[in-house]
């Protein structure tokens, strides 16, 4: 089992999970990053025909809402 494996049973099992580890998830299922102008701590994640996902870089661990966020992102995706 992959430690890409490992972390994904982690977010479906329902453990937060800090912010590196969110954005390896996400880009690794295709979404891309952005952080918008002026100089925000929000970072946002978008993918053609998904919904977007914003996550919060100094938030450690991540809140529940946006572990559910990523939650639905994975379960899209087949996991």
């Amino acid at each position: 089992m992959t430690q890409k494996d490992k972390l994904i049973k982690k977010i479906l099992a329902g453990y937060c999970i800090t912010f590196a580890e969110a954005e390896k998830i996400l880009i690794s299922l295709g979404y891309e990053s952005e952080f918008p102008q002026g100089g925000s701590s929000h970072k946002t994640f978008r993918k053609i025909g998904c919904d977007k996902i914003t996550l919060v870089a100094t938030q450690k661990p991540l809140k529940k809402y946006a572990m559910k966020m990523i939650q639905l992102a994975l379960i899209k995706e087949g996991f």
